[in-house]
């Protein structure tokens, strides 16, 4: 078995400060990163149907159908949409919250640009780069490819769960007007 680089030493230490489980969080990172281009084509598909419906509603006026939502229709139709919305925004929200994690491992400062590039072009762009490709387009050897993927995964782990999760959590949290 090969020995752990120094960054995913790093990495590990971090994310057991932090109470974040290295090898459950890294696993989850590759199955996000694995579905993130799948989502983000269905994000872009529902908001294209929620923004039909409403041109539809509008006689081909989506502003007009978004008003008719609003103040005229039945409940149930009003309450059917907003929940449709909800899903795009809370599923858009945390698109945002992968892309700022994304930016977050790129600005890091050993390598931070490699890393970022290694997940781009193999998870994010529409049409991801093959093994042979990326060897190429980054000049290394496959053995170097698989260390750089894998402290690019980890660090990617500390960005997500460490940083822009809890970052979005502090955003979301509503202050009180009236502290008890």
């Amino acid at each position: 078995m090969r020995k752990e680089s120094l960054t995913v030493q790093k990495c590990k230490k971090q994310m057991d400060s932090l109470g974040i489980d290295s090898q459950s969080a890294y696993h989850r990172v590759k199955i996000i990163l694995k579905i993130y281009r799948d989502v983000v084509w269905v994000l872009s598909e529902r908001a294209e149907e929620l923004h039909e419906y409403a041109w539809q509603l509008g006689s081909r006026d989506a502003d007009a159908g978004l008003c008719y939502l609003e103040n005229f229709a039945p409940d149930i139709d009003l309450q059917e949409f907003e929940e449709k919305v909800c899903c795009v925004m809370e599923s858009r929200m945390l698109v945002d919250v992968i892309d700022r994690a994304l930016l977050r491992l790129k600005r890091y400062p050993d390598r931070g640009e490699l890393y970022y590039e290694i997940l781009v072009k193999q998870f994010i762009h529409r049409f991801n780069s093959t093994e042979k490709e990326l060897l190429d387009e980054l000049s290394m050897e496959r053995s170097v490819f698989y260390d750089r993927k894998r402290e690019a995964l980890f660090l990617f782990s500390v960005c997500l769960f460490g940083y822009a999760l809890p970052e979005l959590q502090e955003e979301m949290e509503v202050p009180r007007l009236f502290p008890d």
